[in-house]
């Protein structure tokens, strides 16, 4: 009986590999520190223009609901206004805060 090599295996065509990427490091804390800061920024701008905008509401209401001696509707805030002008501000502060 004759002992008999393994057959070596056919090495096939080369596999395409895809080119090797760099390994992505983590971002820099100062990146992270950076984008977390400006999101902040934002959001405290828009808390800013909120409150601007429920103070200015406020005031005005207390103020019709002097005039008026009764608790005060959306359309009683708007029609206290003086002029045209001053109705389509107080519109736009009641739109602002309803958005």
């Amino acid at each position: 009986m004759r002992l008999r090599r393994p057959a070596r295996r056919r090495a096939g065509p080369p596999a395409l590999a895809a080119a090797p990427r760099p390994a992505r490091l983590p971002g820099d804390f100062l990146d992270e520190l950076g984008y977390e800061l400006e999101a902040s920024e934002q959001q405290a701008r828009l808390q800013a223009e909120r409150l601007a905008t429920l103070a200015e509401l406020h005031r005005v209401a207390i103020a019709a609901a002097r005039r008026l001696g009764r608790p005060v509707t959306v359309l009683d805030i708007i029609e206290s206004a003086d002029d045209e002008p001053e109705r389509d501000r107080l519109t736009a502060l009641v739109n602002r805060l309803r958005a």
